[in-house]
């Protein structure tokens, strides 16, 4: 005999299944375009499959990385922020790719923009580079004050759009899932990291620990690869080489889940 739920559980399933179901809203709306992606359906279909790195194969290799493909780590400058520097770097690496000549991306222009605005909080930032871009660093050079007078769309750099694949209400195990499988497509991943006060000052350190230490800073940093044998992701800070190990840095699994509020994926212009 088959079983019946009674109306008043149907009717509670199906309000559930609506609000639920409901697709995240995005977090800008300009001209009709949604800015801006945390839906999981939308950001499989958005998210770039870069050739030569990025694979949709259902098992994961043991290890991947960007990192040959990142161009080398640099120091924030006096007029810069450690968002922008973290923007560019990986605006840098989508432009660059399976090009001969590399291109250096102004994180200063972005810096100078979010200032003009006030707001100089991540979405904001990525929302620039959607509509503004940055420009490169022979138009406007590190650590220049003076915004460029004349610009054109060819002097310009964009993105097509971004995704948020986490944010801090997911549990540990998905942040580094969803990390995981971003960087299994050949995608460098912007992360926001709640961190001691003294973490940007680490030197000749090459694998980070918490030891339960207070996090009453936070910054933003690209996880470039992850080695399941480590169990851990490398990330790439924006205090030159001389930080960390060479400017990079792996974090276990456990202590990355902790410590990651917030994750980005870019979309590039096609």
């Amino acid at each position: 005999m088959t079983s019946r739920l009674p109306l008043i559980v149907l009717l509670h399933l199906f309000f559930l299944s609506n609000i639920f179901g409901q697709e995240p809203e995005p977090d800008f709306t300009i001209k009709g375009m949604a800015i801006g992606i945390s839906s999981p359906e939308l950001i499989d279909q958005m998210m770039a499959i870069m050739p030569g790195i990025g694979s949709n194969a259902k098992s994961m290799m043991n290890e991947q990385s960007v990192k040959p493909y990142i161009m080398p780590p640099r120091r924030v400058g006096e007029r810069g922020t450690i968002t922008s520097y973290t923007l560019a770097t990986c605006l840098e690496f989508y432009h660059n790719y399976g090009k001969n000549y590399k291109v250096n991306l102004s994180p200063d222009f972005l810096a100078q923009k979010l200032y003009l605005e006030k707001h100089s909080n991540m979405k904001n930032a990525l929302r620039l580079l959607v509509t503004d871009g940055t420009v490169s660093a022979d138009v406007m050079p590190y650590d220049a004050y003076e915004m460029p007078v004349k610009l054109t769309s060819d002097d310009l750099f964009r993105i097509s759009n971004y995704l948020q694949i986490f944010n801090h209400d997911k549990r540990g195990t998905m942040k580094v899932f969803e990390v995981q499988k971003a960087l299994m497509r050949g995608n460098p991943v912007i992360v926001e990291l709640s961190v001691p006060v003294d973490f940007r000052k680490l030197k000749d350190t090459r694998f980070y620990t918490s030891l339960n230490d207070s996090k009453d800073r936070t910054y933003s940093f690209v996880v470039v690869g992850y080695n399941l044998e480590l169990e851990a992701f490398e990330v790439m800070g924006c205090w030159g080489s001389g930080w960390a190990s060479d400017g990079y840095l792996w974090i276990g699994f456990d202590d990355f889940g902790e410590m990651a509020t917030n994750g980005y994926v870019m979309v590039p212009q096609s």
